[in-house]
This record gives structure tokens, C-alpha cells and sequence, in this order.
């Protein structure tokens, strides 16, 4: 973008969620960055001519088996979507972390910010009251838009899925960091819990059910493959939402 150019405030406002998965959730708990396999990591295509690179970083531990911050932009810089995964470790009883701020055909035209429960009980001590201070955020500045038929099992009640209103971007993205430094603060004290075997495993199971949801959203599949092609798509969903999971078909 040279001087001249009007200000992105779409790029500006997902640079800002980026910067606080990275610094506020991810930084605020020291965890390590692990690299991608292979190509993954940085994945080239295109979109009406257009030139896009999508960028993932995965940082482990405290609670985290993966912490996905993952960006599509153009080859100018200019960000277009911010998508942050949390998946919590084998033993942890953490919600599975789910953003989704896709702004692709200028507008924020998706925002799906959910803290999928696994265990219910933490969930509703830690997690809900984020998810309610989000919607509270956001109230009057979206436009709900429908669930998708994949996420009803595994999703919380409390998830929004909208789009903003023309303008109204920036309550969206302040939203979505406010939730992201919550998140920190109850990766903290999710850690100081106990935790009996019986708990955790079926918080793990629900963290897997989780990731076989989501590798039914055929949507994000055909989004994907038309950006980046079949091959390449196929081996970054799998990395994401097949890593330990018992079927991965």
C-alpha cells in the first residue's frame, strides 16, 4: 500500500485480532511456536485474479495441543481473513477455541467466534460469561446468519455466527479481542484445576467430536480448494482438524 492509499479498515481491524491471538493469547501465556509440515505453512493461490497467501503459525502448551492463528492476504500485505483454532491437550478441560473473521469480498461478511464446550462445567463457570460479554459487544452491529448443519452437535449455544453491518466492522474485531484476552485468563486458571481421569477423557472426546464436525463443513472445503487447489487444501484441513482424532476419514 503506498502513501496515497486510502486506509484498509478491514485490514487494520483483522491485523488487530491477529495481534492479539499472537501477543494476547499465545505471547501472554509463553506458548512455544511449533512450525507446520512441509508446505502448510504457506500456501499460494488466487481469487478473481488476485493473489492471495494464506500464513499459519501453531503454538503449543499451557492446555494447547495446537493453537492454529492462521491469515489470508493479498500479496500487497492487505489481510482478508484471520482464523484462530484452539485445540486443548489430551487431559486439559479447556473449550475449543473456534474465530473465523472472513472478509474476503470487502465486507466482514463472517464472524464466527465460538468457545465449544468439553467440559460443561468449567464451560459455564469460565466460558460462557466471554461468550456473553462478546454477543453483548457486538449487539446491534451484526446480522445473524444461519448455523451451518455440521456445527449444531458440537458448537455452544452461546456461538455467534453473523456478519457486521456496513461500518460496523470495528465492534466486531474489539469483540474478538476482548474474548481472545479472556481466553488467556481462563487457559490459566483451567490449569490450576483438578482433574480426574474420567473428566478429562470425555473432555477429549468432545474435543474430537469438535474436529469431526468440522471436517464435514464442506464449505470451508470448496472455499479452500478454489483458493489454493484440491491437494493443498486437503493436507491443511487434515492437519487441522484431523490431528488425533481416532477417525480421521
Amino acid at each position: 500500500m503506498s502513501a496515497s492509499d486510502p486506509p484498509d479498515p478491514l485490514s487494520a481491524g483483522l491485523t488487530a485480532a491477529l495481534t492479539a491471538a499472537r501477543q494476547g493469547l499465545a505471547g501472554a501465556l509463553g506458548l512455544a511456536e511449533r512450525p507446520l509440515p512441509g508446505p502448510l505453512g504457506l500456501l499460494r493461490g488466487e481469487a478473481r485474479g488476485v493473489a492471495l497467501e494464506l500464513r499459519t503459525t501453531c503454538f503449543v502448551g499451557h492446555g494447547f495441543e495446537a493453537l492454529f492463528i492462521a491469515e489470508i492476504a493479498t500479496a500487497a500485505g492487505a489481510r482478508r481473513s484471520a482464523t484462530i483454532i484452539g485445540l486443548p491437550a489430551r487431559g486439559a478441560l479447556l473449550p475449543v477455541l473456534g474465530v473465523d473473521l472472513i472478509a474476503l469480498g470487502g465486507a466482514l461478511s463472517l464472524a464466527a467466534v465460538d468457545l465449544a464446550p468439553t467440559d460443561e462445567l468449567l464451560w459455564q463457570q469460565r466460558a460462557a460469561p466471554l461468550l456473553e460479554a462478546c454477543h453483548a459487544r457486538v449487539a446491534g452491529h451484526t446480522v445473524a446468519r444461519r448455523w451451518p448443519d455440521f456445527a449444531h452437535a458440537t458448537f455452544s449455544p452461546l456461538a455467534l455466527i453473523a456478519a457486521a453491518r456496513p461500518g460496523a466492522e470495528q465492534h466486531v474485531f474489539a469483540a474478538t479481542a476482548e474474548l481472545l484476552a479472556g481466553v488467556a485468563q481462563l487457559a490459566r486458571a483451567a490449569a490450576l484445576a483438578p482433574t480426574d481421569p474420567g473428566r478429562a477423557d470425555r473432555a477429549y472426546q468432545r474435543r474430537l467430536a469438535w474436529q469431526a464436525a468440522e471436517r464435514r463443513n464442506r464449505r470451508e472445503q470448496d472455499a479452500l480448494t478454489r483458493l489454493f487447489g484440491a491437494d493443498a487444501a486437503g493436507q491443511y484441513l487434515h492437519h487441522l482438524f484431523g490431528a488425533g482424532a481416532l477417525d480421521a476419514a
